[in-house]
């Protein structure tokens, strides 16, 4: 089957200027989102184009200007969000959120991946698909981690569109090939940002877990969850990086 990943797009982001602004914030919930933005005192900067209204907020750490923002959850939604920033200059996206445990990983420990395996559909839009994607910055995260004394674990992450069709057989299948974790981005924002020249740095803390018979939601289905000190540990460990980098690094 042709393939038209190298073919010029028809429509191009718009973006806007963002000012000197070269790294970016990015998560998906809701409580983490809330803290990042109690804790640094970032304020609304703008609202980006596209399929729904984006809002940026702006925030100082470190003697660094960044950049927040939460997206929807998945990959066309996430992918769609990350382009409209990076069109407006944004050189690094440091994105963090929740994932589900495959192996045996206590719930909101850290997880760093270092390859996640394409089970969505944004991805072969921006790139000759292959079973997996390699995480580029993947040991910068890990040792950026270990130098703040957090623990994690590393591994490969199977990213997937269909959560409510998350399978065991699937499940053990990506464990065999050394998944401890599934979440619904990673994959696209790595091809996306491999595509667009610019740098991704991503880590999870783990929520619900599928490493057992039964599925174990843990809190991920409470909706007004608030953060504990690991989840806003995560939200210093995310900022700390954001701000110690520096343009294409």
């Amino acid at each position: 089957m042709r393939r038209f990943y190298d073919e010029r797009a028809i429509i191009d982001p718009v973006g806007a200027a963002l000012s000197d602004a070269e790294t970016a914030v990015v998560t998906w919930s809701d409580h983490l989102f809330r803290e990042l933005i109690a804790i640094y005192g970032a304020k609304e900067l703008c609202e980006l184009p596209g399929c729904s209204t984006l809002t940026v907020y702006e925030f100082y750490h470190g003697g660094k200007r960044l950049l927040a923002f939460k997206s929807s959850v998945g990959a066309p939604a996430t992918v769609g969000a990350v382009e409209e920033v990076l069109a407006s200059g944004v050189k690094n996206i440091v994105a963090f959120g929740i994932c589900g445990a495959l192996t045996d990983i206590p719930t909101r420990d850290l997880v760093v991946p270092d390859r996640a395996y394409i089970d969505e559909g944004t991805s072969r839009h921006y790139a000759e698909q292959g079973e997996y994607v390699e995480i580029v910055n993947s040991d910068k995260v890990a040792r950026f981690l270990s130098g703040l004394g957090a623990s994690y674990t590393k591994g490969g992450v199977w990213t997937t569109d269909a959560f409510y069709r998350e399978t065991r057989t699937r499940a053990e299948h990506m464990k065999a090939r050394g998944c401890v974790a599934v979440d619904m981005e990673c994959s696209a924002l790595q091809t996306v940002c491999d595509y667009r020249g610019k740098n991704l740095y991503q880590f999870f803390i783990t929520a619900d877990s599928l490493s057992g018979e039964e599925w174990e939601p843990n809190y991920i289905l409470d909706n007004h969850d608030t953060a504990d000190r690991a989840d806003i540990d995560a939200v210093k460990a995310a900022v700390a990086l954001a701000a110690s980098l520096k343009p294409n690094v």
